[in-house]
């Protein structure tokens, strides 16, 4: 267990979530009685981002067995994490569903800690990077029935993201990728510009229940169950905005993996079409521009980085941004 997280200023509960004594009487009082009585616990962290949250296994040994489970502790009070959980579970996504989210087990307020369910499987990612053609296409065509049943279905919680707040946010992004020199920054300029021409015209979009960050890292394909986890940016959104995360991110790490932002496009292709046929939104007036938005922040993301290791992912991003914002005017 790194020091680092155990001292993490920016999460004053931690040292007590990682005290044997403390953790082991907090989930005996709030795990269920047929697990039995908690004898001993021991934490693995899983990922660590300081001074925000820090997520890790917890492995129980009760007089039933052993358990696992998964840990968050956040910086500051997140139930409504856990309520939103509680709302999609009951909506029907619970685990005894195809398409699920992890359970939610408690909320700790003390501690702000969330409690849920360790799901086992392999992750979307995972398949997009290993497996063949056909394993690919099941993959995606998985992740767009969960997500089309999840937009049909679960109740509206968070905020409601506005579009016109990304207007700011399309000037500072352009603005940092510009730092890398002028011959991307005058593209990320441009696609700054078209992003804000575009939106200006765009009619306004259906809402419903959004992930906030959906991709193939927070999809699990269980053995008959598809799982989506990691709901600390549930909102209300345009459907179009999880859609075009989706869809970003997979040719990103198209970019990353296999050298070409195109590497994935079949599998791109088969997200968006199950996607379509099955959601009741039509997803076709408002998603490129989603689409070049999502490219701009996402090479955003990549030079916010300490070090900057994937230059050309941040050139390419951005031109494919570009490119659909045009194929989009042009539809």
């Amino acid at each position: 267990m790194p020091s680092t997280a155990v001292i993490d200023p920016g999460l004053p509960t931690l040292p007590e979530v990682f005290d044997p004594a403390t953790i082991g009487e907090q989930l005996g009082c709030v795990l269920p009685a047929d697990w039995g009585t908690v004898q001993d616990v021991q934490l693995r962290i899983v990922k660590h981002h300081p001074g925000s949250r820090c997520t890790f296994e917890i492995a129980v040994r009760t007089a039933k067995g052993g358990r696992s489970l998964i840990g968050k502790v956040y910086a500051s009070d997140r139930s409504d994490v856990y309520r939103a959980m509680e709302a999609i579970r009951r909506s029907g996504f619970g685990p005894e569903h195809a398409f699920s989210i992890p359970e939610p087990l408690a909320y700790v307020p003390e501690l702000r800690l969330l409690l849920q369910e360790k799901v086992e499987g392999p992750r979307a990612k995972l398949i997009f990077l290993t497996a063949d053609e056909a394993a690919r296409a099941e993959a995606s065509a998985r992740a767009a029935r969960w997500l089309a049943r999840f937009h049909a279905i679960a109740p509206r919680s968070g905020r409601v993201a506005d579009r016109s707040e990304r207007r700011d946010a399309v000037e500072r992004w352009s603005q940092r990728i510009g730092r890398m020199g002028e011959s991307v920054a005058s593209r990320a300029r441009r696609l700054g510009h078209g992003l804000t021409d575009v939106e200006a015209s765009m009619r306004a979009g259906d809402l419903c229940a959004g992930h906030g960050s959906y991709d193939c890292h927070q999809i699990i394909l269980a053995d008959g169950r598809t799982v989506t986890f990691d709901w600390d940016g549930h909102d209300v959104a345009d459907p179009c905005r999880d859609v075009a995360r989706f869809v970003v991110a997979l040719q990103r790490i198209a970019l990353k993996y296999a050298g070409a932002i195109g590497a994935l496009d079949s599998a791109v292709e088969v997200f968006l079409s199950t996607y379509q046929t099955l959601s009741p939104f039509d997803v076709s007036a408002n998603l490129a521009w989603y689409r070049a938005l999502t490219c701009l922040q996402l090479a955003k993301y990549e030079i916010n980085r300490p070090i900057c290791t994937f230059p050309e992912g941040i050139e390419a991003l951005v031109g494919e941004g570009l490119r659909v914002l045009e194929d989009g005017r042009h539809a």
